[in-house]
């Protein structure tokens, strides 16, 4: 009787162990379909994007074969095609960085960047753009806090100019009037610098963009709509982000519009002179 009574507890403990196995197994097939799902969703929000501008570019190709058609239209039709190729490029390039994320194979390449001169090219980018699409209605500011134009940290251009781009363009695609504003401060103690990207709109870029930076986890990609590429830009700026040891957040600001930040740990390459870092004024640029 002594004899059989580890056996029996030995059976007891097997039987526990098999049950937990097959709980186990369903978790990871409940996971995996889940994960499936997401990504299925996910693509087919992202195919509805990429059919948008595809449609407009096949769309307006087949008006400029009329042959009567005024030379001022034919231009307008050639502008649309224009813009909404380039909107596809960017598209399918940010598709692929994205799938370049999730494997692990993205690269993040340190090296000396001026980072005020990389700011100034990424607004007049967007100030030429915006007269150019009639978007004089939407003042853009830009706002540094170190004066020196050749104040260097380590960081990847690319990658930084990519992320800022992506917020500036949330901020003009959900504005219909009013400030967007972007720049950075410094944060000394934590040796971290923060850069920001704020608008006056009425919040609905922040609503929406709170859905899609919160874990994926948390993420219904199947019901939750993704309009105007904002899912793939802050899914790639987050990855961005995350890869170069940072954090992106948005709040709501004084004008009830959104404002985006993110958070990332920086070098100088070399000191600054106590002259050139003022944290109360810092330098404008208005348009």
């Amino acid at each position: 009787m002594k004899e059989s009574l580890p056996y029996n507890e030995l059976l007891t403990y097997v039987a526990k162990l098999e049950s937990k196995v097959i709980q186990l197994e369903r978790q990871v097939e409940e996971g995996r379909k889940k994960s499936e799902q997401l990504k299925t969703g996910f693509l087919s929000n992202i195919s509805h994007e990429i059919r948008t501008p595809m449609n407009a570019i096949l769309g307006f190709s087949s008006l400029l074969n009329d042959q009567h058609l005024p030379g001022n239209k034919r231009e307008e039709y050639m502008n649309h095609i224009t813009q909404s190729s380039a909107k596809l490029l960017n598209m399918v390039d940010a598709m692929i960085d994205i799938s370049l994320i999730e494997g692990g194979q993205l690269k993040i390449s340190l090296e000396e960047c001026r980072i005020n001169q990389l700011l100034k090219d990424i607004y007049h980018n967007f100030n030429i753009d915006r007269h150019r699409s009639g978007r004089n209605h939407i003042a853009l500011l830009l706002t540094v806090q170190v004066k020196d134009d050749d104040f260097l940290i380590y960081t990847d251009p690319f990658r930084l100019n990519q992320v800022i781009t992506n917020l500036i363009t949330n901020a003009f695609n959900y504005s219909d009037k009013g400030i967007i504003e972007f720049g950075y401060f410094l944060e000394g103690e934590n040796d971290r610098i923060t850069f920001f990207v704020t608008d006056s709109g009425k919040g609905v870029l922040k609503e929406k963009s709170k859905v899609i930076l919160e874990s994926i986890d948390n993420i219904n990609y199947s019901t939750q709509k993704i309009e105007g590429g904002l899912g793939l830009g802050l899914t790639l700026s987050r990855g961005i982000i995350k890869l170069m040891g940072g954090k992106i957040w948005v709040e709501e600001n004084v004008f009830n519009g959104s404002t985006f930040k993110f958070s990332l740990p920086y070098r100088i390459v070399r000191e600054m002179g106590s002259n050139q870092l003022n944290p109360f004024i810092s330098k404008m640029f208005i348009a």
